[in-house]
């Protein structure tokens, strides 16, 4: 007997080892640029930051991470071609000496099979977008607040 219980203590500490590391890690995909997520993920967000910057964007991503329900963005803002925005011609005239730029932070899911805009923050001089991991109940991880 004891025997039997020394072998389940040792299969129990196992699995708690496999489950405790890498194995309940959030994992994420980085859509292939080109790929139809991707444009899907940016064409969600750009509407609200073409009202926003009052004009055309196209996109600049630094970071993008995505899991089956929930996408994470951080992109640059800028004119079709590359052409820099001029952050007094947007709706942030006048207010961007209390803004980090123009950089745009977005949270997305996957609804009804598309991605939807969920919020975003444009220029925040801190991290905004934490609070999201509560409002929303969206791993820490996602937004890189492990």
């Amino acid at each position: 007997m004891k025997t039997a219980g020394a072998a389940l203590s040792i299969a129990v500490a196992v699995l708690m080892t496999a489950l405790s590391g890498p194995a309940l890690a959030l994992t994420f995909r980085e859509p292939a640029k080109g790929s139809s997520e991707r444009a899907a993920i940016m064409d969600s967000l750009r509407p609200a930051v073409e009202a926003e910057m009052r004009g055309p964007v196209e996109f600049v991503v630094t970071t993008i991470r995505v899991t089956p329900n929930w996408a994470f963005v951080q992109v640059e803002p800028q004119r079709p071609g590359g052409g820099v925005i001029d952050p007094e011609k947007t709706g942030f005239a006048g207010d961007t000496d209390m803004m980090d730029g123009l950089t745009v932070y977005a949270l997305m899911g996957f609804q009804a099979g598309r991605w939807n805009l969920i919020d975003h923050m444009v220029g925040p001089t801190d991290v905004g977008y934490a609070g999201w991991q509560q409002r929303y109940g969206i791993p820490a991880a996602l937004l890189g607040l492990e």
